[in-house]
């Protein structure tokens, strides 16, 4: 139940005064402070169930929150907790959100780097005690009154994650549109996360779109981990390459290959946005010899005094040669031992290269031999009819999917302990002629794919050309009015006797054997409803194997399994094709996504008319 706090309720030495509004983790109220003539506002999470646990947790993380002091960070004034409710009471900051500002004209550069820095600076500054913000975002940046921009929020994202929540609209633990790929999976978001997002918000102020724009909700969350965004110049020409390589490294999926620092972020913008060369080539340009840092070792002592009387140009020659600099003059003598550590070294060169040559061809090898095999069963089929898929090369006891496109079918196998699947399929009917692909997958990566020729019901496959039938003699058809058996009359000459007539008496052709009658259905449908179960009981968003079961289904008949979430949703997440068994069951196993925490429902029916559905939660 929502707690609702009136005018004039005391909170600590705060006096509430007015509401301000509402969001994801609860509603805001504008509080004095009397004796200090100070204004803030006070956060009330209604958002974070009030048990024992989740209240400890509020106070420790308020505590570390109330500790960070920074000219763009919200400062905490006070936490407690009103009829059990934990609220925090922070700076009071009238001038809107960063949000608001980008709703309007597009920002120039020079504001938007003003702000870009920041939200670096007080990123940082968190970042150095140990604090992630984990949802970083416009509507999370407050402005002063002289366009201060400060982060408001730390630490709230996190609260809410490892704690009960209550069933509210709106509340996750970050904004898909600004969320690092890391957060999306479920794995551990540290200071990248935050560094991600600070690049997506710039992203946003160059081009004046969002990385991903104009998709939903679960499109933006499968782009986050699986695709790159535009290169901002190709929303904004104005943009040149170098600044496409800094925001594009921010947004790298591997939290690993972004920037070191946000300001460090930042610095490399401004300079991209000025046409200044990338930090990393400047680098490279001063990088020193290492010969020369070696050749203080290469001499012997007394060869410094010979070194010392050499003109300029002499020493400079002398370094270059390297193992020459400790003597005065190249002895005639002394040639032949250059020589042959000139030798050696090529020799230790090219061993050297062989072994690398090597190292890369086994692990080129080893890259092979582990890439998947697959192979149909047979590689054209009419529409309706099963294939084999077989593949060798699966990690053991591999789950995974087979998919066939082009229209999504969803067909789940398990490998053995061998690495090898073998999952019977039946081509949907309504797939469409043409060449389909067939493709193996697991771990959210597709690894191999062949190609299936279906042709539509009803057109027969290849067959040998028809011959003559079996049994019969071919022979002239007899002459009109010619008795079989009979000579024809002599017209002149000696009379011969009579001869047999050589001609065939033609037999008739056999009548095709009857039809056969269809044989009896040895497993007839049930006469109770068709139903679905979901198992387990509990089931934990981005960690629990879900396995949908179907029972009374018709036996023999190919089926559809659809998985929805929200279960409000008129758009699947996820297809399934299965066949029913002969008892009239069938099941698909999956794990939902992170962040797929609330109603989720399955439907499936089959081609005999059998349907059901069935709401199951997630948490």
């Amino acid at each position: 139940m929502a707690v609702s706090i009136g005018t004039g309720t005391k909170l600590g030495q705060y006096e509430v005064q007015d509401f301000i509004g509402q969001g994801a983790m609860g509603v805001v109220y504008r509080a004095y402070h009397a004796q200090l003539a100070r204004t803030g506002a006070v956060k009330v999470m209604q958002a974070i169930t009030p048990d024992e646990d989740s209240i400890a947790r509020f106070r420790h993380e308020a505590q570390a929150i109330a500790q960070m002091r920074h000219p763009n960070i919200l400062n905490v004034f006070d936490f407690g907790e009103y009829q059990g409710t934990p609220y925090m009471i922070v700076e009071y900051v009238p001038g809107g959100s960063l949000a608001n500002r980008l709703s309007g004209p597009q920002l120039d550069q020079v504001a938007a780097l003003k702000y870009l820095r920041g939200i670096a600076s007080g990123l940082d500054h968190a970042h150095g005690l140990g604090i992630v913000h984990r949802d970083v975002k416009p509507a999370n940046v407050l402005l002063e009154k002289d366009d201060t921009p400060v982060i408001a929020d730390f630490g709230l994202a996190k609260l809410l994650q490892g704690s009960s929540l209550k069933s509210m609209t709106g509340v996750t633990t970050g904004t898909p549109a600004y969320m690092a790929p890391e957060q999306v999976t479920g794995s551990h978001a540290g200071p990248p996360a935050d560094r991600y997002s600070l690049a997506t918000i710039a992203y946003e102020m160059l081009t004046g779109v969002i990385p991903f724009d104009g998709e939903g909700l679960m499109e933006v969350l499968y782009a986050q981990v699986h695709r790159d965004p535009l290169p901002p110049s190709a929303r904004n020409s104005a943009l040149n390459p170098q600044v496409d390589a800094v925001i594009m490294r921010g947004l790298a999926k591997d939290p690993a290959a972004r920037w070191e620092t946000s300001t460090a972020f930042v610095d490399a913008l401004a300079d991209a946005l000025a046409g200044k060369p990338a930090p990393a080539a400047a680098k490279t340009v001063v990088m020193a010899s290492p010969i020369a840092s070696t050749v203080p070792l290469a001499g012997p002592i007394a060869a410094g005094a010979a070194v010392a009387v050499a003109p300029p140009v002499a020493r400079a020659e002398a370094v270059n040669r390297g193992a020459t600099v400790a003597m005065a003059y190249p002895a005639p003598a002394a040639q032949p031992v250059a020589d042959k550590r000139s030798h050696k070294r090529l020799f230790a060169i090219i061993a050297v290269v062989a072994i690398v040559l090597l190292l890369i061809s086994s692990v080129v090898l080893i890259a092979a031999l582990r890439t998947p095999t697959l192979s149909l069963s047979s590689s054209t089929v009419v529409a309706g009819d099963p294939v084999v898929v077989s593949a060798t090369n699966v990690p053991a006891d591999q789950n995974g999917e087979i998919e066939l496109r082009s229209t999504l079918h969803i067909f789940s196998f398990h490998a053995d302990s061998n690495g090898r699947v073998s999952v019977p399929i039946v081509v949907p009917r309504t797939i469409g002629a043409g060449d389909h692909t067939v493709t193996i997958c697991w771990a959210s990566r597709c690894r191999n794919s062949v190609t299936l020729h279906v042709i539509e019901s009803g057109v027969a496959l290849a067959s040998p050309t028809s011959g003559t039938t079996p049994g019969v003699t071919p022979s002239a058809s007899p002459t009109p009015n010619t008795t079989p058996g009979a000579s024809p009359a002599p017209t002149g000459g000696t009379s011969r006797s009579p001869q047999p007539s050589p001609i065939s008496t033609p037999k008739s052709t056999p009548p095709p054997p009857p039809l056969s009658s269809p044989t009896p259905n040895p497993c007839p449908t049930s006469s109770q409803s068709a139903l679905l179960a979901v198992s387990p009981a509990t089931i934990v968003a981005g960690v629990t194997v879900v396995t949908v079961s179907g029972q009374n289904f018709t036996p023999y008949k190919q089926g559809v399994v659809y998985y929805y979430f929200p279960n409000t949703a008129t758009t699947p997440t996820k297809t399934w094709s299965v066949t029913v068994g002969c008892n009239g069951t069938f099941s698909v196993s999956f794990t939902p996504a992170a962040l797929n925490i609330g109603t989720a429902r399955v439907t499936a029916g089959d081609a005999g008319g059998r349907s059901a559905s069935k709401n199951f939660s997630i948490t």
